[in-house]
């Protein structure tokens, strides 16, 4: 993310109004022009010098704050603020950050200064976002962009737009984000710097990038960076070599990718900005494992980490934990490549549950903002309807009261069948409908696929149904976004079209109606009511459905929107649960041998410690038995590995079976076993056990049609009897095992001292 790109230093912040409200107007009177001046002149140089040095930005935005607090000046000390909130947000000191855009949004507010609240607004929600703090994110985005679609900013609503669109971006969302982009860059204003272009350039090459679409992200990357050099704006400069390093490695050019990444890394120190310093760093570091510099890759990533911990930089840390995972499985060290992705998995499932939160909270927003608008228009056709019919009020606030009865209705359901029977019920009772369809509007295929069609009372089943620009009344609606207003089918249809109208089903309607069905001027479907006879609708009738059809645009959309959720969040539940099996293979897999399935070292330390405790509490022994296979090599220089490997299984499975449910049978090395045996009273039980197990390994196995004999060796430690250490009791079994091996083989011993 690129929070230059929200409210970067060279633009000043917020167009500081003065309305007469506050504290504003009584304290300007009294504070000398010179003074002012000399503090909006450290407050300016603050601003535009911040990517050069933050340090000393951050030195003259605090001598702002103390020389405005001390005469009194409240714009001085809003502007210092959110310079002290900026520069704290980029060196990392969160709190610091968030402390100070809070007490420059509290001041703002005081200001009634609505661009002010809109940036300090903005500002908190960089800073959560930065802390991967999504929702929090949000909710300030949201209030932001509020304040600037109320006020008209456009620059500001751009700005909230692109920062809106990092959000979906970092949560994988490559196509939304790409929408929101698109549009911040849309309405920018001509007048203002190109430091805005050049951010919202920057995150449609990275979003490019992450689509695989490298032609079209390097275009974009490189437009950024034409806007920011001529600037010297450093973190965009730095953010766009990193991403050009990307685009190269997507390229299959590893060099030109390393050379970019470092150059990154160097400029992105030079500005000291340690998000970018991280990212770079998480990419030098990838690139440096695919290239088998573990070490230095080791080096680099664990730079990373430490640095975002710093920050509190949520996503990015757990970034670097997967990468230090899969560094140190490439150098086998298992254990420590496992904790680290532990780590990263339990990010993971934090990030799949923000996720449908994110999603819900984005349709929220979108509802919010086409309420907004829906609203306005009904209250506009209102108006006109007054001004035009006066007589007719008291029937234009019958119908306004019914509108908003049935928009509430059908907009309080998220079940597209609700919404279909609540809504033809409810018409039913005020107009003719011989006919009444809802259908949606496929734009690839041209074709209306109808979620309701109810003639003469009945519901009726249709296929999708193709729409011809020349014949259909539906196509003339949806390419128009207006609605067709039938009273004589036979006298008025060359309106609205060029041939003969196409009816599919039954008897056709002589007077109807088809509205536009509209989200954000994008139509979704169209509604229609029909009756058989001609004049049955009326002006009144067409306002009426016209001011209706937004909240039924509104009660589809929500429920097409709802069903998309359900089917998310199925999906996610099913990658849950793949995550989790593959979880348990993994902690199988590290924990037990993968040829015979046994308990491997790892485990059996795990269990003995276990069994130790359990013979302490109830003053029972455990028994060790360690078994060296003789004679194994034989077998695998005569028929082969292969042999060898059944031999091993057959021996494990025949250990298994001579001991109780509640012994642990392990393999521990190549031809190398140690039994585990649980309340035991005495040597007695464990010599019988021991005898058990020379029987069934002296037993014959068949190869190749012929009979060998392998037998063991077996050596065997008691607890407490030999001591309570894990390590020494295991090596007891072994110097016991190894006394049998160099005499007779074939027996077993008891350790002794």
């Amino acid at each position: 993310m690129d929070p230059p790109g929200a409210d970067s230093p060279g633009h000043p912040p917020g167009g500081r109004v003065k309305s007469g409200k506050g504290p504003t107007a009584e304290t300007d009177r009294r504070i000398p022009e010179s003074d002012r001046a000399r503090i909006d002149g450290l407050n300016e140089s603050a601003w535009n010098g911040m990517f050069e040095n933050f340090d000393a930005a951050l030195v003259q935005a605090r001598e702002a704050l103390g020389e405005s607090d001390k005469i009194g000046y409240p714009e001085g000390m809003a502007y210092a603020q959110l310079n002290i909130g900026w520069c704290h947000s980029y060196l990392g000191g969160n709190e610091e950050a968030r402390a100070a855009f809070e007490r420059a949004l509290e001041l703002y507010r005081s200001l009634d200064d609505p661009a002010g609240r809109s940036k300090a607004l903005n500002g908190l929600g960089v800073l959560y976002h930065n802390m991967s703090r999504y929702e929090r994110a949000l909710d300030y985005y949201t209030q932001s962009l509020d304040e600037a679609r109320r006020h008209g900013f456009r620059d500001r609503e751009a700005t909230t737009l692109n920062n809106i669109g990092e959000v979906c971006a970092d949560l994988g969302n490559y196509k939304e984000a790409l929408d929101y982009f698109l549009k911040a860059y849309d309405i920018v204003p001509e007048e203002k710097g190109s430091e805005l272009k050049a951010g919202i350039l920057l995150n449609i090459g990275k979003s490019f990038t992450r689509l695989e679409n490298y032609d079209l992200a390097e275009e974009f990357v490189r437009k950024a960076l034409a806007l920011a050099e001529p600037e010297s704006e450093r973190v965009i400069i730095a953010s766009a070599w990193d991403v050009l390093g990307r685009i190269s490695r997507g390229l299959g050019n590893p060099s030109a990718a390393e050379e970019r990444f470092r150059k990154a890394i160097a400029l992105a120190e030079g500005s000291k900005s340690r998000r970018e310093i991280i990212e770079a760093l998480l990419d030098l570091g990838s690139l440096l494992v695919d290239r088998g510099s573990l070490e230095e890759a080791q080096e680099v990533l664990e730079r990373a980490a430490r640095t975002s911990e710093e920050i509190h930089a949520k996503a990015l840390y757990y970034a670097a934990y997967e990468r230090l995972a899969e560094t140190h499985e490439r150098k086998g060290d298992h254990r420590t490549a496992l904790d680290y992705f532990r780590r990263f998995v339990r990010y993971e499932r934090e990030i799949l549950n923000e996720d449908t939160t994110r999603k819900i909270k984005d349709v929220q927003i979108q509802y919010e903002v086409e309420r907004t608008q829906r609203e306005a228009e009904i209250y506009r056709l209102r108006n006109i309807e007054l001004k035009e019919k006066t007589e007719s009020l008291e029937e234009m606030n019958r119908q306004i009261l019914t509108i908003s009865e049935i928009g509430q209705r059908i907009t309080s359901s998220l079940d597209m069948e609700t919404v279909v029977s609540t809504l033809y019920e409810s018409l039913r009772a005020l107009l003719v409908t011989d006919l009444f369809g809802i259908a949606l509007y496929d734009k690839p295929s041209e074709c209306l696929r109808y979620v309701a069609y109810i003639q003469d009372g009945r519901r009726i089943p249709r296929d999708p149904v193709p729409l011809d620009p020349k014949r259909s009344f539906a196509a003339w609606c949806i390419r128009h976004d207006q609605p067709v207003f039938i009273r004589d089918l036979n006298a008025e249809y060359r309106k609205y079209l060029q041939g003969e109208p196409m009816f599919f089903l039954g008897k056709p309607g002589l007077s109807f109606l088809y509205l536009p069905l509209s989200i954000e001027k994008k139509v979704i479907g169209v509604l229609t009511v029909q009756s058989y006879s001609k004049e049955s609708y009326t002006d009144q009738h067409l306002r009426f459905l016209t001011a209706l059809a937004p909240f039924a645009a509104i009660a589809v959309e929500n429920a097409l929107i709802h069903v998309r959720v359900e089917e998310l969040n199925r999906e996610l539940q099913g990658e849950k649960e793949q995550l989790e099996r593959a979880t348990h293979q993994i902690s199988y897999l590290a924990n037990h041998d993968s040829l015979t399935g046994l308990p491997n070292r790892r485990l059996l330390f795990e269990l003995l410690r276990k069994s130790f405790d359990l013979a302490r509490r109830s003053g029972s022994k455990v028994g060790i038995i360690y078994v060296d296979l003789d004679d194994f090599k034989p077998i695998n220089d005569k028929f082969g590995h292969l042999a060898g490997d059944r031999a091993l299984v057959e021996i494990s499975e025949r250990l298994q079976s001579v001991l109780r449910a509640s012994d642990t049978v392990a393999r521990v090395g190549g031809d190398e076993f140690v039994a585990v045996l649980n309340h035991v009273r005495g040597k007695g039980d464990v010599e019988s056990a021991a005898r058990k197990v020379l029987e069934v390994c002296d037993a014959p196995l068949e190869f190749l049609g012929e009979s060998c004999r392998i037998g063991a060796s077996m050596g065997i430690a008691m607890f407490p009897d030999d001591g309570d250490s894990l390590e020494a009791l295991v090596h007891c079994a072994d110097s016991a095992m190894y006394t049998i091996k160099h005499s007779s083989k074939k027996g077993y011993a008891f350790y002794s001292r």
